[in-house]
């Protein structure tokens, strides 16, 4: 009886590897082609094509748009757990504030969909993961504006919980201007720190 060679580690690691990137491509695309004309945009061809690969090899990853869109709101949910971590490393609330404005007005200017866009998007299996997801947001803006009133860095009339899903909300609507062609992300990223800074901090 003829045995299978089992592939050695560094085969198995290569394969893995080639994986990775394939994936990193077809949803770098899928993001690229979002930014450039918005979720309607998204198709098998399209992503195939930007991505550099055959609808083949496409297929072979992702069965359809939906899950490539599910595969991306994955990895958002993963941004916002490493964005927690950051925040947390953070002792002043107006820096935790400054960074999560940076996180979200970076992720729009690279592609990312807004989560109400997204959210319309994803197949209905997916929708509320992406819920829970944008609640995830929501109660790092909460907590750290909790944080800041208890510290008094932040004036104390302040509701976390409304005044932090304001935030959340503004900061994404303004968010949509880092898509304007020409637009200066890191200008416009400070620019909506100070406003938001003028209306919560202690004067």
């Amino acid at each position: 009886m003829e045995r299978r060679q089992v592939p050695r580690t560094s085969e198995r690691g290569s394969r893995s590897e080639q994986r990775s990137r394939t994936v990193h491509s077809i949803l770098a695309a899928a993001m690229a082609i979002t930014a450039r004309e918005g979720i309607v945009g998204l198709s098998m061809s399209t992503i195939a094509e930007d991505a550099g690969v055959s609808r083949q090899t496409l297929y072979k990853y992702f069965a359809d748009v939906d899950a490539v869109l599910v595969a991306l709101s994955d990895m958002g949910n993963a941004g916002i757990a490493d964005l927690a971590e950051q925040i947390d490393l953070k002792a002043d609330p107006r820096e935790a504030l400054g960074l999560f404005v940076a996180a979200v007005l970076g992720s729009v200017a690279s592609g990312h969909p807004s989560p109400q866009a997204f959210t319309s998007a994803l197949p209905a299996s997916a929708r509320e993961a992406m819920r829970v997801h944008e609640v995830e947001a929501q109660e790092l803006v909460i907590g750290l504006l909790r944080r800041g009133c208890e510290t008094h860095v932040f004036r104390g009339d302040l509701d976390p919980v409304v005044d932090g899903r304001f935030i959340y909300g503004a900061t994404f609507a303004a968010a949509e201007m880092a898509l304007e062609p020409d637009m200066d992300t890191d200008a416009l990223c400070a620019h909506v720190t100070d406003d938001l800074l003028r209306m919560v901090e202690v004067r």
